[in-house]
């Protein structure tokens, strides 16, 4: 059978076991958001994979719509390329969900930069230890910043939903979730490494370090860095290394 010219197969070797991918096409020259499509279809076969492979060993997933704890504070990190991705999707919002979201994201903005934190998250230092990292987790997980995308304890993105999220499923009470420093939750481990390889190729692209930056800032970093965001490059040896780097 031919493979359809918007659509590519792939098939990863995890675990000794053949996992077939068939993912959108990226264009030929293509911002790095536009890679996400076909990244997010390697990551969700890999975390079916991973899900299939935890119940085999008797640990189901207990994460539901509706279980929404890891979505009430905690700093989710997102790659350049999915903060741009997430100001477009924003922007082509509806003109009244679009205040609405936006106004969202400003409130926490303003919360995070009078708690002094917004610059030190946009401009990590590339020298950030892991003890200083959990401090500031710590400090920004005490504000308790629900996500701009939660709506009815559900996400309103799921579709595009960041890397991180798609990646962190528990088998433990999901009550457990509300406090990830005060508790240990089992998390279902995961054979790829999604953001890892993203900020790799970031780096290749734009030829600096990069960082992932909590989702409440994904926005301001995305306008701050826009004219970077918007280069476009020869899509298949980024999506090559991206798939080397995973």
């Amino acid at each position: 059978m031919r493979t359809p010219p918007n659509r590519i197969h792939l098939v990863l070797r995890i675990d000794g076991e053949a996992v077939p991918v068939s993912a959108p096409r990226p264009p030929l020259r293509a911002r790095l958001d536009e890679l996400l499509p076909a990244q997010r279809a390697v990551d969700n076969a890999a975390i079916d994979h991973a899900v299939r492979k935890a119940a085999a060993a008797g640990k189901q997933v207990t994460c539901a719509k509706g279980c929404s704890a890891c979505c009430r504070a905690q700093p989710v990190p997102v790659t350049p390329a999915e903060a741009y991705a997430l100001l477009r999707l924003v922007e082509a919002l509806p003109a009244a969900r679009r205040e609405q979201v936006e106004a969202r994201f400003d409130d926490r903005v303003q919360r995070l930069r009078g708690a002094g934190l917004a610059d030190l998250l946009l401009d990590r230092a590339d020298d950030l230890d892991a003890e200083r990292a959990r401090g500031l987790a710590l400090a920004y997980f005490k504000l308790g910043l629900v996500c701009p995308f939660l709506a009815e304890d559900a996400c309103s993105i799921h579709p595009q939903r960041p890397f991180v999220c798609r990646q962190y499923l528990v088998s433990s009470d999901p009550a457990l979730c509300a406090d990830p420093f005060a508790n240990h939750a089992e998390v279902i481990p995961m054979p790829l490494h999604a953001a890892t390889a993203a900020l790799a190729i970031s780096e290749t692209a734009y030829g600096r370090a990069q960082h992932s930056v909590p989702l409440t800032l994904a926005l301001e970093y995305a306008r701050s860095h826009r004219a970077e965001l918007e280069r476009q490059f020869d899509a298949e040896p980024l999506f090559r290394q991206w798939l080397g780097a995973l």
